[in-house]
Formats: structure tokens, C-alpha cells, sequence
């Protein structure tokens, strides 16, 4: 029997259950009875619990990937996590962790009925603590989380949040505006005026401030930012494609800033399709660096992440506060680099 069997017969949600376990304050004292009634008759340990009353204590992080799309049911498709930046960063933080001898519980949340799951793992011991990283800014399920006690650290969310809650966490981002806005100034340089964005997806953190570096580079340049030059898009290569598509049946730019690498190869492909050249018609920019950018044909121009850095930050503090039993809160902003190679050019 598990925690679902005993959810089942009491009537209520594998996280009541857990909350029960766990002695959460926020369940009813009827709804508690019941519960532990229904554990009593069934002689339920749960083994997570178990080894917390023998005096064990889990030696295990949860990393989460979040890649929830509206009215995405969550089975088969393109999907953001498959994009090399996810891979690398799971592989660091898998490896910090193995340095101070924990390990890693990986799980992807592509629907939003697998965050029960996620709330069940942290309820029940099987976690110390948990990264999430692809979610939306200001998710309420992880603000419940957060809420409970748990040691939350967050990579792409707001520092600027007016809600209390985030105080209680980790948070750890890419100086994404900086990054945009040196992008810009640097096409500005090469002399182009008519750049282009084809944005990430805009529920994304990281989304909205590349979006807004690349709007106060051009302002701070006295260049008009023109709606008809900003096409949204997803993470995704087909997004970068379609996105791509889209804008040049209506409008020439000379170059275009891209909300990712995987972005930018999707509209490398339609570039090349549509019978134009990189970068003697139209520059391009991306953002991420990863491995396949220097590898293009023309290699790409782009903004590198430093993920092994965010990596260490967010494991390193989080095992230190699991560790020391200490309460966190606390922001960390990593610098990006402009690399600068084939896919632009300057304007005479």
C-alpha cells in the first residue's frame, strides 16, 4: 500500500497525505483524523518517514524542469527541456551535488497534474530541498512549496517579485536585460537600425527582461522600436522558423535578435530557405552558447551563459543551508558574455 491507496480511501489528495505525515498546519482537524485513522488501520509507514524516525536524513536534491505550455497535454512534440542548454545545466548540477554527496532526483513537469507529484517528494522526505528551473515567473505551486518550509531555489525567476514569499527562497538568474542590451548596441555598432526580435516565451523571466534590453538599447539609441519588427515566439526551433517566416513576409530587417540559440537555428533554416544570406542580408544574434552555435554554417553570434557558475551557486547554497539547518534568502545575478562570430556584419 502507498500513499495513493491511503489518499483514495480517506477521499482526499496524495498531498493532504503527505501534509498529514508531515504535520502541516494547513489541513482541517476532521480531514487529519480521517486520514490517520485510515494510516492506523492499514499499519502504513511510509519509508521515507521511516528512515526520518531512524534518525536518517536524505541525502537527496529535486531538480525540476518545468516545461508546461498552454493546452500542451504534456505527450510527445517539440519540448523546450530537449534543448541542449537543460541537458548541460542538469549535468552540472547533478555533478556539484555528487561533490558534497548528495544525489539528484531529475523530473520533468510538462503537465500541471505532475506538480502533485512534485509537492508529494518534498512532503514526504524523499527531497532535503529542490531546483526549479523553466517555470513561470510567480508559479503558485512553488509558492506553495516555498510556503510549507521547504528549501526552494529558483533559476529565471524575478528579483523584483512584490510578493514576500520569495524572500524564503534561493533565487539565481543570467543577467538577461544586460546581455539583450549589449546584443543591440553591438548590431547599432555594426550600423544597423532596423533589428528585429523574435522573443522566447513571454510567461518566462528571462523572456521579458531580453524583451525589454532590447527595447531600451534601441531607445537609449534614439531608434524608434517598431511592433512590426517584434514577433513572438517560444524556446523552440520551430518557433524560431515559423517566427522567422512571419516576419519577413512583411518586413526586410537587416538583422534580427533571436530569444535563444535553438531560436536562432529555426531561423537560420528559414533565412536560407527564403533564398537569403547570413549575415551579408541579415544578421543574427541568439542567446545561450550552446555547443552546436560555434558549429553553424556561418557560426553563430550569441550571448554565453555561464551555466557551470549558476550551477555551483545554486548547489552550494542549497546544501549549505540543508546542511546547517539554516533559513536562506538570497539573489545572485550571473554576468553573460558577448561572443562575437560569423553571423554579422557591418553596415556601410
Amino acid at each position: 500500500m502507498n500513499s495513493k491507496d491511503i489518499a483514495k480511501i480517506a477521499g482526499v489528495s496524495r498531498t493532504t497525505v503527505s501534509r498529514v505525515i508531515n504535520n502541516s498546519s494547513n489541513v482541517s482537524e476532521e480531514t487529519r483524523q480521517r486520514v490517520l485513522d485510515v494510516i492506523n488501520k492499514n499499519n502504513y509507514v511510509p519509508d521515507a518517514s521511516a528512515r526520518k524516525l531512524a534518525g536518517i536524513k536524505s541525502k537527496t536534491i529535486g531538480l525540476f524542469i518545468v516545461d508546461i505550455r498552454s493546452g500542451d497535454n504534456g505527450v510527445g512534440g517539440d519540448r523546450v527541456t530537449f534543448s541542449p542548454y537543460y541537458s548541460n545545466f542538469t549535468a552540472a548540477i547533478i555533478d556539484n551535488a555528487a561533490k558534497h554527496g548528495y544525489k539528484v532526483l531529475v523530473d520533468l513537469v510538462s503537465n500541471m497534474s505532475m506538480y502533485e507529484d512534485v509537492k508529494e517528494v518534498f512532503y514526504d522526505k524523499t527531497i532535503v530541498g529542490g531546483i526549479f528551473i523553466g517555470q513561470g515567473n510567480d508559479d503558485p505551486i512553488i509558492e506553495e512549496i516555498i510556503d510549507s518550509g521547504y528549501k526552494v531555489a529558483l533559476v529565471d525567476q524575478s528579483l523584483n517579485s512584490h510578493k514576500a514569499i520569495y524572500k524564503k527562497s534561493l533565487i539565481v538568474n543570467s543577467d538577461n536585460f544586460t546581455g539583450a542590451y549589449e546584443a543591440i548596441k553591438y548590431l547599432i555598432k555594426l550600423n544597423h537600425k532596423d533589428i528585429a526580435h523574435i522573443t522566447g516565451d513571454m510567461e518566462k523571466f528571462s523572456s521579458v527582461e531580453r524583451f525589454q534590453g532590447y527595447k531600451q538599447a534601441l531607445l537609449d539609441s534614439n531608434i524608434q522600436v517598431k511592433n512590426s519588427l517584434i514577433v513572438k515566439g517560444i524556446f523552440l526551433e520551430s518557433s524560431g522558423y515559423n517566427a522567422t517566416k512571419k516576419l519577413l513576409s512583411k518586413q526586410k530587417p537587416t538583422a534580427i535578435f533571436l530569444g535563444d540559440d535553438i531560436m536562432a537555428i529555426g531561423a537560420m533554416k528559414a533565412i536560407k530557405e527564403l533564398g537569403l544570406r547570413i549575415p551579408e542580408d541579415i544578421s543574427i544574434i541568439g542567446f545561450d552558447d550552446i555547443e552546436i552555435a560555434r558549429h553553424l554554417t556561418p557560426t553563430l553570434t550569441t550571448l554565453r551563459m555561464k551555466i557551470p557558475e549558476m550551477a555551483s551557486i545554486v548547489v552550494n547554497t542549497l546544501i549549505t543551508s540543508i546542511d546547517n539547518e539554516l533559513d536562506f534568502s538570497a539573489s545572485y545575478t550571473v554576468p553573460v558574455d558577448l561572443i562575437e562570430r560569423e553571423s554579422c556584419m557591418k553596415l556601410k
